[in-house]
This record gives structure tokens, C-alpha cells and sequence, in this order.
């Protein structure tokens, strides 16, 4: 038994549990140092130890950080290579590891941002894990958290979705490379289109667990109402999750709506969310921060044009052909959510917007050329293909000797 575990052991003896309780505030921060010194110890970063290539995340969670895990696991999986998924759903913080030690890595690759990253070696110990790591970040602001940027250390490279987020983690401790979400073709190409309500329509898609405030709905309707008043033949969806769990932000959105536009708040199956977004004209993404922008990519994959604010991760991938990009201004963050503060990020100009939406309503042809253009966009740049070049040398190595079986 090590030093520590006596320790510990004594203390859970010794102390009233009263006590241990009202001293969890003053440990847990000794816990996050004892942690990171652990991460920090030499721990076969050159790969010369070999084993296979593991990814570790909440392979099972519903939002950003755990969806970017699986879709690195199928890229893999697409080219040839075998990897190891590793769940550290519910992992917390603590002072021993708990399971067997794993075996040595060729790399482990952690979809985790530092809070969970932290967690999650905690969890497994740091000082057991052999092999270099890869820690995948994503973030919507322009600048990261001071914290993150200490605490790239604990990986030998920090990976993110574009070079917004690579820009925000400038002076990080540890090198940074973009590393875009891949995505699959073959996913889009038997969707079928939702049934067309109305001649003209347009769809806008956010959770209102990611801050209404950022993903801007309100602008939506608002750039819509300015594009066509309460034309019924041209119709506005507005699809969210999660409302009940702000119900007033919720009832607010839906009394901006004027009657062209219905709000529906709910989880659907992906496979209604992808045949509702392939039955628009335009996917209208009018968001002030967007760390890579996963919406408007699969709407290029499913051929919707789209109508997004040019600033932040999506101009890695949107561009004139593609999709027509809004200018804005820049405006102090204000989140009635809580979620985002501080700093600044943009403020779309809806009279842009809804002149954009008018003249693509009006150019069917320009839509067709659109859309066309979007796919390719997500083959040259978007594909497992693009995505492993972007990957370190060691990386694509290791991943070859795996697929060779070796």
C-alpha cells in the first residue's frame, strides 16, 4: 500500500465524517495539484513503448466534446485502423486509481476538455498511463481560460476543431494543431427530405444547453421577420432541445416569433433532425461564437445552403461558395444563461441577413450551385481522409502499423 493510501486510510479512520466533509472544499484543490503533478512525471512520450492507439471521452454523451470522440473513433475505424474507446463517463477526481493499469499506448487521445481531462487521469493515474497524449479541446470565445492554457501541460499536444480555437489557446504549455471534425458522406446520402410546408423554408438549429445567447435564434427570427414579414409561403423552423430547462428563455423565443415561424423544442431521433435540415432552402446560423460550427457543416453534407455569421470556427470550411457570409460587429458577451462571460464576440447584422435570404429565395439556380458546391467542400476538407492528414506524423504512423497489424 503507498504512502498516500495509509494516509488516507488513517484520515477516513480518524476523522468524524462531519469533518471529512466540511474539508472537501480545502482538499480538492491538493487533489487537483497532486493530480497534475502526477500527469506532469515522464511518461514515454515518444511512443517508444508501442501498443495500440486509444480514445478516450464520453463515448456515450449527447453533446459536443462526446460526439467529436466517436466521430474520431469511426474516422479510424473508416481508414483501416483499429482503436480502443475508453468511457470515462461519471469519472471524478481522485487520490487513488481505481481498475487494473492499463497498457502502454501509442497514443492516447483524450476528447476531454482540461476540467474533464483532469478528472479523467485522476481516474485512471496519470502516472500509469505510458504513451504520449493528445488532448482534443473545444471552446467558443476568443480567448481560453488562463487555467487551460496551464493546463495543456498535461498533454504533449492540444488538438481543436479550427484555428478560432487554436487562436484562443495562444500561449498555451503545449504545441496546438487544428484537427477539423470529420464527418461522412455516406451519412447524408439516403436522407430523405422532410415533406415542404411552404414555398420558401428555412431551419435553425441550437440547444439551449450551449447558451441561447451565442447560438442567437432571437436574430434568426428576427432576420427572417425582416425578410418576410408574415408571409406564410415562406416558413421559418426553429428547432431547439432542452428548453424546459429554461423555460423563460424558451417562452421568450417563441413570443419573438411571428406566425411564419414555429419554435419546437424537444430530442429528436438525428436521422428527423438531418431529414428537417435537408428539407430547407437554407440553414440560417446567425451565432455569435461558434468554436468549429457542426450544424452548418452537415448542412453542406446535406446540401442546404447556409446563412452564417462569417466569424469563429466556421471559416475554416464556409466561404462566397458555399454559403453567404454575414459581416458583424463586435459586442460585449451577455448571457442571461450564465454560461458565457466576459470578453466579446460578434453581432451579426440582420438587415444583411435578411437582404441574403430574400436573394436566395429568389435564385433557385444559385441554390442548386450552393449546394453542390457544399458537399464538395465537405469531401476536399471535411472527409476521414483530410482529417488524418491533419494528424502528428507519429499519430498516422502508429495508425498504419495498426492497420497492418503490427
Amino acid at each position: 500500500m503507498s504512502l498516500l493510501a495509509s494516509l488516507r486510510r488513517s484520515w477516513r479512520g480518524i476523522a468524524p465524517e462531519g469533518l471529512r466533509r466540511a474539508a472537501q472544499p480545502l482538499l480538492s484543490p491538493l487533489l487537483e495539484v497532486h493530480v497534475r503533478r502526477q500527469a506532469r512525471r515522464p511518461h514515454g512520450a515518444d511512443g517508444g513503448a508501442g501498443g495500440p492507439l486509444r480514445i478516450v471521452g464520453y463515448m456515450s454523451g449527447s453533446h459536443g466534446i462526446a460526439a467529436s470522440a466517436r466521430l474520431a473513433a469511426r474516422a479510424f475505424a473508416a481508414l483501416g485502423v483499429p482503436v480502443e474507446q475508453v468511457d470515462m463517463a461519471g469519472a471524478a477526481l481522485t487520490w487513488e486509481a481505481k481498475g487494473p493499469a492499463p497498457s502502454p499506448a501509442s497514443a492516447w487521445i483524450f476528447h476531454l476538455n482540461p476540467p474533464e481531462l483532469l478528472a479523467a487521469l485522476g481516474q485512471m493515474g496519470a502516472a500509469r498511463l505510458v504513451g504520449p497524449r493528445y488532448g482534443y479541446w473545444a471552446w467558443e470565445l476568443p480567448q481560453a481560460p488562463p487555467l487551460w492554457l496551464k493546463d495543456a501541460a498535461l498533454v504533449d499536444e492540444v488538438w481543436v476543431p479550427s484555428r478560432y480555437v487554436a487562436q484562443a489557446l495562444n500561449g498555451a504549455r503545449a504545441p496546438v494543431r487544428v484537427v477539423p471534425h470529420p464527418l461522412f458522406l455516406e451519412d447524408y446520402d439516403s436522407v430523405r427530405p422532410a415533406p415542404r410546408q411552404a414555398e420558401f423554408q428555412a431551419v435553425s438549429l441550437f440547444d439551449f444547453n450551449s447558451s441561447a445567447a451565442r447560438k442567437n435564434p432571437q436574430g434568426a427570427v428576427a432576420a427572417f421577420a425582416k425578410a418576410f414579414g408574415d408571409d406564410a409561403s415562406a416558413r421559418l423552423v426553429i428547432k431547439t432541445q432542452n428548453g424546459a430547462r429554461f423555460p423563460q428563455a424558451l417562452k421568450a423565443l417563441r413570443a419573438a416569433a411571428p406566425t411564419n415561424v414555429e419554435v419546437i423544442d424537444g430530442v429528436w431521433p438525428y436521422e428527423a433532425v438531418k431529414s428537417l435540415i435537408a428539407g430547407s432552402d437554407v440553414l440560417i446560423s446567425l451565432h455569435r461564437a461558434e468554436g468549429f460550427g457542426l450544424t452548418p457543416a452537415e448542412a453542406l453534407a446535406l446540401g442546404t445552403p447556409v446563412v452564417a455569421t462569417g466569424w469563429s470556427g466556421v471559416t475554416d470550411f464556409l466561404d462566397e461558395a458555399v454559403a453567404v457570409m454575414i459581416g458583424s460587429g463586435r459586442t460585449p458577451v451577455e448571457d442571461p444563461q450564465g454560461i458565457y462571460a466576459g470578453q466579446s464576440w460578434a453581432e451579426p447584422d440582420l438587415d444583411q441577413a435578411a437582404a441574403a435570404l430574400r436573394a436566395l429565395r429568389a435564385d433557385p439556380e444559385r441554390r442548386a450551385r450552393m449546394a453542390a458546391a457544399g458537399r464538395a467542400r465537405v469531401a476536399g476538407r471535411l472527409s476521414p481522409q483530410a482529417w488524418f492528414i491533419t494528424l502528428p506524423d507519429a499519430v498516422k504512423a502508429a495508425a498504419m502499423r495498426a492497420a497492418q497489424g503490427r
